[in-house]
């Protein structure tokens, strides 16, 4: 059997068609993926009728990054063109895309890079009260060692 899939919702730009390649992998289907430049995801595959029905629920994502709203599945009847024997990401990007994938990648490195800070102050500032802490601690052992020895003494008159 082989389907046109056309996925719509926030499907561009998340790593989608890396995903479906390895899911459609998974269950040794043939086709391809890319993305149109309408927004969607489209891609062909073949195999049997209940691995790309499968196929379909997995890739049904509702996530932060990706959120599929709709999937049109039409059966192509009279397949002409050849499908590669594994499936693969056809690479539609523009320069555009590329350099806007670019960016959203230096700006999650800048989040990260921000976020490692914060934690880090928040470990300084951590160490900072266990060292007072450990430091009074250390003081009230001294007082308990030093008030033992004066009621041993104590007692032994």
């Amino acid at each position: 059997m082989r389907c046109a899939l056309t996925i719509t919702g926030k499907v561009q730009n998340a790593g989608y068609r890396g995903f479906i390649e390895d899911k459609a992998r998974d269950r040794h289907l043939r086709g391809y993926v890319f993305n149109a430049s309408d927004g969607s995801v489209q891609l062909v595959c073949e195999g049997a009728g209940d691995k790309i029905d499968d196929f379909v629920d997995v890739i049904t994502l509702h996530e932060k990054d990706i959120f599929v709203e709709n999937i049109l599945k039409d059966n192509v009847v009279d397949p002409v063109s050849p499908l590669p024997d594994t499936f693969g990401c056809v690479k539609t990007d523009t320069k555009e895309d590329t350099n806007r994938k670019l960016d959203r990648g230096v700006d999650a490195i800048k989040s990260v890079k921000e976020d490692t800070l914060a934690i880090r102050n928040d470990t300084s500032a951590m160490v900072s009260i266990l060292e007072k802490h450990t430091g009074l601690l250390e003081t009230n052992t001294k007082l308990l060692e030093t008030s033992a020895k004066f009621l041993e003494r104590i007692a032994e008159k």
